[in-house]
């Protein structure tokens, strides 16, 4: 690990970070289309780093572990250098991310003559889609911060929150595409439930998966909401180590207001806001 941390390369991550943003702000400016593949690479890159980096800690035997003290002494600064590498990873993973976000907002949509016939249907919400997935990820880093959400004057990570609402924004640009997001991320979470899975990282999935879906009700169907989103918020009411980090959602009237089951009204499930 001590390796790791004093090589060159990991002290050049923030540099590297830095040099891509600068150079994707540099073709949106010029109007290149030939950054949309790139920036689809680039995505693609980092979610499968990241999906490795979140397999390999969920198998970490103190992966649950919430204080200092309940780590022995002999792995407490492994650990405390693990989770220094973590943190740069989501730093450098949020600036060049929000290269992205920008590049989806002001560089013109792709056309067909700019992308390689090998190359997937790129669009502004399928970039979004991977970065939410990215994120999603590395969740289980981003409740050290306070959790995509926190609205806290002194947030140790403002660049964290905007680069997850501006992707959502995006997203939230295609109806269809925003639907299948908030579905899948329903039948994931109810699919992660196994008894050894790791608690802390569960939380932290179930908080950012609410957090996405509250900002996306208004583009689901009411189908989805009762068959999707209604089912697996009910079990998690309760559950104080979501509501931590995801109150907002669990007040929302979208989810815990009037549901209905049907057009009729003698088809109607009234449930109360906690507060």
């Amino acid at each position: 690990m001590k390796t790791a941390t004093s090589s060159p390369m990991y002290r050049s991550v923030r540099s590297l970070a830095e040099l891509f943003a600068r150079a994707t702000r540099s073709f949106v400016n010029a109007k290149n289309q030939h950054l949309w593949p790139v920036l689809n690479k680039t995505l693609l890159v980092f979610e499968e780093m990241t999906r490795n980096l979140q397999d390999d800690w969920r198998r970490n035997p103190w992966v649950d572990v919430q204080t200092e003290e309940e780590i022995p002494e002999s792995v407490l600064e492994t650990l405390t250098q693990a989770w220094a590498i973590l943190k740069t990873v989501l730093f450098a993973t949020v600036m060049v991310q929000q290269s992205v976000v920008t590049a989806t907002i002001y560089l013109p949509p792709p056309s067909a003559e700019f992308m390689s016939p090998l190359e997937p249907n790129v669009t502004p919400s399928s970039l979004a889609l991977l970065l939410l997935q990215t994120l999603s990820n590395l969740s289980f880093v981003i409740t050290k911060f306070g959790g995509v959400t926190s609205t806290a004057s002194a947030s140790p990570f403002p660049q964290l929150r905007r680069l997850f609402y501006s992707a959502l924004d995006v997203l939230s640009t295609n109806q269809v595409a925003s639907e299948k997001f908030v579905i899948s991320l329903c039948q994931t979470r109810r699919q992660n439930v196994a008894p050894k899975s790791s608690k802390v990282m569960e939380s932290a999935k179930m908080a950012f998966s609410l957090a996405c879906i509250e900002q996306l009700v208004p583009n689901v169907s009411e189908e989805s909401i009762q068959s999707q989103i209604f089912d697996m918020c009910i079990p998690y009411v309760i559950r104080l180590d979501v509501l931590i980090w995801a109150s907002p959602i669990m007040l929302r009237p979208e989810i815990f207001g009037i549901m209905r089951i049907g057009r009729s009204t003698n088809h109607r499930i009234q449930l109360f806001s906690l507060c």
